[in-house]
This record gives C-alpha cells, structure tokens and sequence, in this order.
C-alpha cells in the first residue's frame, strides 16, 4: 500500500515537473529577447552595486590603538586590525565569483597588504620568543589570504578559509598576551622588522615603475598602503610600549597612507601629463624608513 502511495507521488510529480519545463521553454521561446537584455541587467546591477556597497578601504588613521593591560600593545593591535578587516568589514581575497566583491580589485590588494604586515611582525616575535600561543599565530596569520572552502591546487580539495585561519590566529595572540611581560629587546625588533617590511614595501613599488605596466599599477599602489597602514599602526603601538620620537617616521607614512587619487597612474619618468603615484608613495617610504633607522639607532645608543 505505503509503495503504491509512493510510485503514485513520483509520477505525479514527474508530471508537474514536465508541465513546468514545458511552460518555462514556451515562455523562453516566446520572450526571448526580454530575457536576453534582463538577464545582463540584472547581472551587471548584482556586481556593480553590490561591489559598490561593499568596498570600504579603511585607511582611517584615528583607529584606536588600546594599550595592552597585559602583554605587548602591538599584539593588541594586530588582533585588533584582524577582527577589523575579518569581521567589522568584509574579507575579499577570498572571495569567489558568487560574491559581487569578487570582482573588486583595490579592497583585496589593501586587505592582502595589510596582512602580510601584521604577519611579518608576527613571525619575527615567535621567531624570538618561541612561546606555543604566539607560534601558532604566526603558523595561522601566514595562511595564503585567497582560499574560500577549496584549495588553489588542481585537486580542488576542502581547505580551511583564509579568515578561519586568521581567527584562529587572533584568539592565540589574545592567549599569548594574557602570560607575555614587555621585553625592550622584542620591541626593537620588531621595529627593525617594519624597516625590512618597508624595504620590501620600496622594492615593488620599485619594481612596478620600473615596468611601466598602467594595468597592475592600482593592485600594487593599494598592496603597499595596506603595508604602510599597518607598518603604521604597529610602530604606534610599539610607542605606548617604549617611549621614543617616532613624529617623523608617522608624518611620511601619514603623508603616504592618505595619498588618494582618483585614479591611479603610472607614468613614465619626466612625463609632464601623467603622474606616478607609485613613484609619489616610494617617496614617502624611503623618507619613513630613513627616520626609523635613525629612531633604532637613537634607541640602541641610549641603552
């Protein structure tokens, strides 16, 4: 009886089934071309507006820097800017092409800047001090920034997302800060691993003047204020640790954090009609690192 029930339902709905594709192909056939300038509408609107709503650089330089009760006050404030970047504000390197963010280019390279920072400073504490919570940060926070639920190789298998990871990476920062006691020798390293990130921060944007490319020239200006912008916020945080004169250091990369054209530009040396911001943000970074080298040094020396 239950499997009479059964097979009668199926057939049932094998039936409406057809009717319904039966229905839909005559109306396609019918109204074919409504659908064909709908369809790209909506589809263009979906990414344009939703892109649109999401993007948000956060540049911001009155981001509160909260002096750690416990513990070193840039570590405070990487896991500060991670909750930031991952949960106050969209994450998109990893976004997948079903997100209208995906299509965003200027966000992603900003957010991928920024964390590449953070971990750089990161690494070098655990580097130093070798303390399980502050290792596994470090092992978390250098998680490739692009990952969504599939790994980038050709097999396609189930990872773990990029801000899964950097979760992970925030909660063992937080731990590792509640045991930590301030050590002036980390502090100076720390500082000299924002001189190196700087130097690095220089040599691409070296490297994407030199090539003269227009079309990378936006990934490469925002992957580098995303540097700068953290660069930033950690050498802050190192002064509510250590007293030292940082005015010059954050005046140039204030200077390099706002710069905000409409369009960035690459243009060739001596060009008296197109610009080179990449050029105008090298600028600022070699006159930052020149000020932080002379700040180590001043440290060094007063000890």
């Amino acid at each position: 009886m239950i499997k009479k029930r059964i097979i009668d339902f199926l057939k049932k709905a094998a039936k409406e089934l057809a009717d319904l594709s039966e229905k839909a192909f005559i109306y396609l056939k019918t109204s074919w071309k409504s659908v064909a300038v709908v369809a790209p509408v909506c589809v263009f609107l979906y990414y344009f507006a939703g892109s649109m709503l999401t993007e948000n650089i956060d540049k911001s330089l009155n981001f509160e820097i909260k002096k750690a009760q416990q513990g070193y006050t840039f570590i405070q404030t990487s896991a500060d800017l991670i909750k930031r970047e991952i949960d106050d504000h969209m994450f998109t390197p990893n976004l997948p092409f079903i997100f209208p963010a995906s299509i965003l280019d200027n966000m992603p390279s900003f957010q991928k800047g920024l964390i590449e920072s953070l971990s750089n400073a990161i690494h070098v504490a655990a580097v130093e001090l070798n303390i399980k919570e502050l290792n596994k940060a470090d092992s978390f926070l250098n998680y490739p920034a692009n990952v969504w639920l599939f790994s980038k190789t050709a097999d396609f298998k189930l990872e773990p997302s990029s801000t899964s990871q950097y979760r992970k990476s925030r909660r063992n920062l937080l731990q590792f800060n509640e045991k930590a006691t301030v050590n002036k020798d980390i502090l100076i390293k720390i500082l000299e691993s924002i001189k190196e990130d700087l130097t690095f921060v220089e040599q691409k944007l070296q490297k994407g003047i030199d090539l003269g490319v227009q079309m990378k020239a936006d990934n490469i200006f925002y992957r580098a204020q995303g540097h700068l912008y953290a660069d930033y916020m950690l050498i802050k945080s190192v002064q509510k640790d250590m007293n030292f004169d940082a005015s010059q250091i954050l005046k140039s990369l204030e200077k390099a954090i706002l710069i905000q054209p409409k369009m960035i530009r690459n243009g060739h040396s001596g060009s008296l009609t197109v610009p080179n911001h990449l050029f105008e943000l090298a600028y600022f970074v070699l006159k930052s690192k020149v000020a932080l080298n002379e700040a180590i040094r001043n440290i060094k020396n007063a000890d």
